[in-house]
């Protein structure tokens, strides 16, 4: 009997080994799009930086995006803005206006952004947890009208250490809302704790890295006291800013809205101001192919506006990579999740100033399998059909018993 399951087992096992690669090939089709990476020298912890054309077939927050291996296999990453911060003396706490957890919405961590800059990170001081919660981060300018900014960021869980609190990096389009919400889907669940949330001043003083995109196609128009500037990209962009070159007049304060055109609709995702005395930089954290930006003019003459730049906030994967090794990033499987990696127990591990690589161009992953959804025709009828020959023989059924019960009760 032993040998039997020895054998068994020896079988098992081998029937893995095979399928392994059998099973990533077959994962691997799931993805439409696929970018080579560029071949490293030596092997390291390396910054992949991730290119407006990628980020665009990808979902919002980037949850489908994989590294592969030249045997097909997934290669653990981390996204950067996750990475720990090494200890600093420059930590800014931003004043918190509610901390709040219901068993019916689940937690939620207000604070104000004290710097007035625009930012693309946020720092979180939390009580030791092994918990694995996602977050929403929302913003506003009047505690009122909130915005969404990224949805479903993981909560790392705390490493082994004797403080009793840990910090975590969230890593977002940036944006400049005034207020900042945390919203943690622990709806029914034990809450966690949020201790302080801030960033670091070495951050704050540090500019903000762009990508451009291109091309963009830009169509103006005057009517109303209202000026409307129609943006289209040639994909579904993530845009992170707006420059609009200014020309005229030399001093003028304008109120503004920038919408996406998401499925048909339109959708306001800023409420900003244009002044002269400032950048004519929108920061915004759109994923559109289409914006609309309405300047209310009022009885003012519009605004002389030339060419407008679109750009995305710089992404990054950090992952360990071999020398001499063929790599490529895969994208757009709208059914995957965020993978949950070992690699983010190590981060203290990787270097600040990690070499930074760049993938090629994106194509289509010739592997791709399209699934088609058969067409079922409709039983419906069939099954009322037969659940009303069912009921009619239960009730034949039922009547003949009664019948012979009776005739058994009158015999006795």
């Amino acid at each position: 009997m032993k040998r039997r399951l020895r054998k068994m087992n020896k079988f098992s096992f081998l029937l893995l080994l095979l399928c392994g690669p059998i099973l990533s090939a077959s994962a691997q089709k799931n993805f439409k799009y696929k970018a080579p990476l560029q071949k490293i020298d030596s092997t390291g912890f390396y910054r992949i930086a991730l290119q407006p054309a990628l980020v665009a077939k990808a979902k919002p927050d980037l949850s489908d995006i994989r590294i592969a291996d030249a045997k097909g296999n997934f290669v653990p990453y981390v996204q950067a803005g996750s990475l720990p911060q090494k200890s600093q003396k420059s930590f800014v706490v931003f004043p918190v206006i509610s901390a709040r957890s219901t068993a019916d919405t689940g937690t939620t961590f207000t604070i104000e952004n004290k710097t007035g800059l625009a930012l693309d990170r946020l720092w979180i001081r939390l009580q030791n947890t092994a918990v694995k919660r996602k977050v929403n981060l929302l913003g506003s300018d009047d505690l009122n009208q909130w915005f969404a900014i990224q949805e479903d960021i993981p909560l790392q869980e705390a490493v082994q250490n004797s403080e009793g609190t840990y910090l975590q990096s969230l890593f977002f389009p940036a944006s400049n809302y005034r207020y900042l919400k945390i919203q943690v889907n622990d709806k029914n669940k034990n809450p966690i704790k949020f201790l302080q949330a801030g960033v670091y001043t070495e951050y704050v003083s540090a500019a903000q890295a762009y990508t451009p995109i291109t091309p963009v196609k830009v169509v103006r128009a005057d009517s109303n006291r209202m000026t409307f500037v129609d943006i289209q990209l040639n994909d579904n962009y993530q845009v992170n800013r707006l420059h609009l070159n200014i020309s005229a007049p030399k001093y003028y304060k304008r109120g503004i809205t920038v919408h996406q055109f998401v499925n048909n609709g339109k959708e306001l995702i800023s409420e900003a101001e244009l002044s002269s005395t400032k950048t004519p930089d929108l920061l915004i954290a759109a994923k559109s192919n289409h914006l609309l930006i309405e300047i209310n003019n009022g009885d003012n003459p519009p605004l002389s506006i030339g060419e407008v730049t679109a750009f995305q906030s710089d992404e990054y994967l950090v992952s360990y990579l071999e020398a001499k090794q063929n790599y490529r990033l895969l994208a757009g499987d709208s059914s995957a999740v965020a993978p949950e990696y070992d690699l983010k127990f190590f981060t203290d591990s990787i270097k600040d100033n990690i070499p930074a690589i760049k993938h090629d161009a994106v194509v289509k992953n010739e592997g791709y399998e399209v699934k088609v959804t058969e067409v079922k025709p409709d039983r419906t009828p069939l099954i009322w059909a037969a659940i009303v020959v069912a009921l009619g023989v239960l009730l034949f059924l039922t009547l003949k018993m009664t019948k012979e019960v009776k005739k058994k009760e009158g015999q006795e």
